[in-house]
């Protein structure tokens, strides 16, 4: 009957794609960085687990003790250490053994070392973020141009889905302030729009949307729309400083973008990187 092959298609179509989504390997980026793990993390009843050597690749961290004879683990920064047990009854918050090895709820201890933790159920990925104490200071400089440098370079993380562009900026980017902040930027590259908020530890992409069509308009960027977005666009109520950087040339021009949307060229610069941005004249 027709309606049992449609039914039996159905039902082959629903196994191939949950296949296919429990095949996908979850990753751990650490200040940005892939981390390689000889056994694979696991998520057990919302707890992302992994391997135990993971743990050191976030800023500071070190295993100081293993002892398996009372399935206790001493992990340490710094200015701490922590003892941590195996405990069936509170498996979110301890160790786990699993063939022979020892796994670790990434989050739990990631967290009681001051980090940022983030999951992004589009990716299968654990973002774990911790800066030093210098970046730290630098973020709260009163040189507003130093805490602007730190926060376009701390770890970025998304809990957002991905917006993907076949378009090519040709080694062109944009960076644009809010006029006296530090603590929140947008960038343009490859027709994609991204804005970050500054968050203890890291950039986080609160907002991402794809230039294009002719329909929702950004209120704050002259002639610009876009076809798609994910996130909350952010409300914009005063002027964006803007650095508008050309990778291959080494130049950058710079201005200002004020509240109804009109750009205005102020000059341009040597910049060679994200390291070299200097003060823009007329911001407040």
């Amino acid at each position: 009957m027709k309606w049992k092959s449609f039914f039996l298609t159905c039902l082959a179509l629903f196994f191939v794609v949950s296949t296919a989504q429990a095949a996908t390997p979850i990753s751990i980026v650490v200040n940005g960085n892939k981390v390689k793990t000889d056994v694979a993390p696991f998520v057990q009843n919302g707890t992302t687990y992994v391997p135990l050597r993971s743990i050191e690749q976030i800023e500071g961290l070190s295993i100081k003790s293993w002892n398996n004879k009372t399935k206790t683990l001493v992990i340490a920064d710094p200015s701490q250490q922590i003892t941590f047990r195996v405990n069936n009854q509170n498996q979110s918050e301890s160790p786990q053994i699993r063939n022979n090895r020892v796994m670790v709820p990434i989050r739990f201890i990631a967290q009681n070392f001051n980090s940022d933790v983030a999951w992004n159920p589009d990716t299968k990925t654990v973002h774990v973020a911790k800066i030093n104490d210098q970046t730290k200071a630098n973020l709260d400089s009163a040189d507003l141009t130093k805490a602007r440098i730190a926060a376009i370079n701390i770890p970025k993380i998304s809990t957002l889905k991905e917006l993907t562009s076949v378009e090519s900026s040709g080694g062109s980017f944009g960076l644009f302030f809010p006029e006296g902040q530090s603590n929140s930027f947008f960038t343009i590259e490859n027709s994609i729009i991204n804005y970050y908020e500054v968050k203890s530890n890291a950039a986080w992409l609160t907002w991402s949307g794809k230039i294009g069509g002719n329909q929702n308009k950004v209120s704050f960027l002259k002639n610009t729309t876009v076809s798609s977005e994910v996130g909350k666009r952010p409300q914009i109520n005063g002027r964006l400083f803007f650095y508008n950087i050309s990778a291959h040339s080494g130049q950058s021009q710079y201005g200002y973008i004020s509240t109804d949307g009109k750009e205005t060229i102020l000059g341009s610069k040597d910049m060679e990187s994200l390291n070299d941005l200097y003060p823009i004249e007329d911001e407040k």
